[in-house]
């Protein structure tokens, strides 16, 4: 049996999920009680920051950039969050109220795959998530299709988990755990200097504007 090289403190609270963010200084975990628990990678007794918002408990997480994850609830919603400024950006979709367990990109990050306690594998199409995203290409994309990529995420790639085929081994998954070999850490809890703060908001304020136009709808209830 492999020794325990490090122990955090009793959190008193069930912790269900991680993810390894900020170039490897920042450790989040999700919470049974909807909290985001934040450690500083190499201080492992209490956590650094606690980032509170979801209204049951964090079962995933899915790590988009250094900056920004995607998370799956108990609620069956999908969000995209930032960390450190802490914020939530907007709303992928949802697993209709029934509990999400699992998220995995694929290999290319245009899509996350999404299992729930409904017996469905959901596919949603993330490319508005991509620096690159051009919103104006996806409007000449409506004049041959009638749903925008978000629009289509309710209905893309569903499919009953127990009947998996084969012929589906096509689409690989990337694996977001490997962060590779962490070494000489700074222990300090200071975030990027300001021009990188600035850079992190710029970049999060674009895809909360295309949250806002493209997938309102989720947002009512916010």
């Amino acid at each position: 049996k492999e020794p325990i090289l490090r122990r955090s403190d009793d959190m008193e609270d069930e912790l269900l999920s991680i993810a390894v963010m900020k170039n490897g200084r920042k450790v989040v975990c999700g919470t049974q009680q909807g909290v985001l628990a934040v450690w500083s990678w190499g201080t492992w007794g209490d956590i650094s920051d606690r980032f509170p918002g979801h209204p049951q408990s964090v079962d995933a997480l899915l790590k988009v950039d250094e900056d920004t994850l995607l998370s799956g609830s108990s609620d069956g919603v999908l969000r995209l969050v930032q960390i450190q400024p802490d914020k939530l950006v907007g709303v992928i979709g949802d697993h209709d109220g029934f509990p999400i367990e699992k998220l995995q990109f694929n290999s290319t990050r245009t899509h996350v795959g999404s299992v729930s306690h409904d017996n469905l594998v959901r596919l949603w199409d993330v490319r508005i998530l991509q620096d690159d995203y051009d919103m104006e290409d996806d409007k000449g994309e409506e004049e041959t299709k009638s749903k925008t990529p978000l629009e289509t995420n309710a209905a893309l790639g569903v499919a009953k988990a127990p009947r998996a085929s084969a012929n589906d081994s096509d689409d690989e998954w990337e694996d977001m755990e490997d962060e590779g070999e962490l070494d000489d850490m700074d222990d300090s809890d200071s975030d990027e200097d300001s021009d990188d703060e600035s850079a992190k908001a710029t970049v999060n304020d674009k895809r909360a504007d295309r949250f806002k136009s493209d997938n309102e709808k989720f947002f009512e209830d916010l």
